[in-house]
């Protein structure tokens, strides 16, 4: 699809290809358009094709499917590089643009413009298709916008707050394990005579008494990941490669409980073991200076094409959602907003500070209305156990802007593929989402 670069310029007219895919398999004349919206990542055919669950509902409802890639992301690349200048056409106001235009050239073209369309998409994708709505009601009849953060928030201590209650809700022994594990590495760190254990024990690439500030910090944000990724989307994830990329919630929990590798320590080091492997080679390479190499490369690869560089971006200059330590209420520590503050410096160049930060922030909110949802027929299902709970819809608004709360989900949890290990909440979730859609596209 032919798309503007710079929806907001009166002087450019520069164009670039932006990636969909279309399934009308289960199309009956006269039906609803469901577009779902590409977020920060590649977008699949199989999103389109297989039984994911908004795929069911086009199935029971005779809707049309279309699949929309986000500018900058997978393989819509409008600039060819991710240079900063080229990022400055990035951006969630850039990107509604993009599916306004979208939304409005296709129906034209295919002659949908009677139809009613649908947006969907899950955590920042799920913002932009609330977002259509809310900016858009003339091209938008409703939207569902799971997992979706609403508010944009430069110091994100909650999610780390969530993430430790979720883990205890699910198994507080496993909990209380990983907790011992955190406060041991904590000791370790903050005095010198451990460093060689703490070396040897993960396998360091570089001796402790090297390490900057930044080092420091960057080796507990691998330390975290982890429990992030376990108690975010709670699933076994390996690359082509056979790589292990995350553990379920589950798995996690049985490694900390086996008492064959010794205390809660040892047990957490297998676990950062298992993970980073691939990146182990030889030694653990937890240094600043690898996570800023990696994320300065401004290339493209257009066979695996990488996503952080372009969310970095973005959180440094519209949404924050940085996940600090600043909190009272949590076990870990090391993290303060200051850490990210200077990657985006770091990355993006000396204007990128705090100051800007928090003017993308109060601007995006000012632009968006934050919490204060305004509007009709918008869906905010969300996880309880899914830390990104906690910028988004939880409760009802109106009979209009309703929630669908799940207990004991996660991320983007009502999208997926119906599995025979979903809870009851999860299932009754779906189908209370797809009754309420039904009854609106009857009006």
């Amino acid at each position: 699809f032919r798309q503007k670069l710079d929806h907001f310029s009166k002087i450019s007219s520069r164009l670039w290809p932006q990636r969909y895919f279309i399934n009308d398999a289960f199309y009956k004349p006269g039906g609803p358009v469901f577009l779902r919206i590409g977020g920060s990542r590649t977008v699949y055919e199989s999103w389109i094709s297989i039984n994911n669950t908004w795929v069911t509902y086009a199935e029971r409802v005779g809707a049309l499917l279309l699949l929309l890639e986000h500018r900058f992301y997978g393989h819509s690349q409008p600039t060819g590089d991710l240079s900063t200048p080229s990022l400055h056409y990035l951006s969630s106001r850039q990107a509604l643009a993009d599916i306004a235009n979208f939304r409005t050239q296709i129906a034209e073209k295919m002659g949908l413009t009677e139809n009613k369309w649908v947006a969907f998409g899950c955590s920042y994708a799920g913002s932009l298709a609330v977002w259509s709505r809310i900016k858009h009601p003339e091209l938008f009849a409703a939207a569902v916008g799971s997992s979706a953060p609403i508010k944009a928030k430069a110091n994100f201590y909650e999610y780390l707050e969530v993430v430790q209650r979720s883990l205890a809700t699910h198994n507080r022994k496993c909990f209380q394990a990983v907790k011992e594990a955190f406060g041991e590495v904590r000791k370790m760190l903050r005095s010198r005579k451990y460093h060689s254990k703490l070396e040897y024990d993960f396998r360091l690439c570089k001796p402790m008494k090297f390490y900057s500030a930044m080092d420091k910090a960057f080796f507990l944000e691998l330390l975290v990941f982890p429990l992030k990724s376990a108690v975010q989307n709670n699933r076994n994830k390996k690359n082509y490669k056979g790589e292990q990329l995350s553990f379920s919630m589950d798995e996690l929990c049985v490694m900390m409980a086996d008492i064959s590798l010794g205390s809660p320590y040892y047990r957490y080091i297998r676990i950062t073991h298992l993970l980073f492997k691939h990146e182990y080679s030889r030694c653990f390479p937890a240094h600043y200076r690898e996570k800023l190499e990696v994320l300065l490369d401004s290339s493209i690869d257009h066979h695996n094409p990488t996503t952080d560089r372009q969310l970095f971006y973005q959180s440094c200059t519209e949404f924050g959602f940085f996940q600090t330590t600043d909190s009272k209420k949590q076990t870990f520590t090391g993290l303060p907003l200051s850490y990210f503050v200077q990657q985006c410096s770091d990355l993006f160049g000396p204007k990128f500070n705090h100051d800007s930060l928090n003017t993308g922030v109060i601007s995006t909110n000012a632009y968006y209305g934050g919490l204060n949802v305004t509007g009709s027929k918008i869906i905010f299902p969300n996880g309880s156990f899914d830390p990104w709970h906690a910028l988004g819809i939880t409760k009802g608004i109106s009979k209009d802007l309703p929630a669908v709360f799940i207990k004991g989900a996660v991320h983007c949890a009502d999208m997926y593929e119906q599995k025979n290990t979903d809870s009851a909440e999860l299932i009754q979730a779906r189908e209370k989402i797809f009754r309420i859609l039904q009854k609106w596209l009857k009006q």
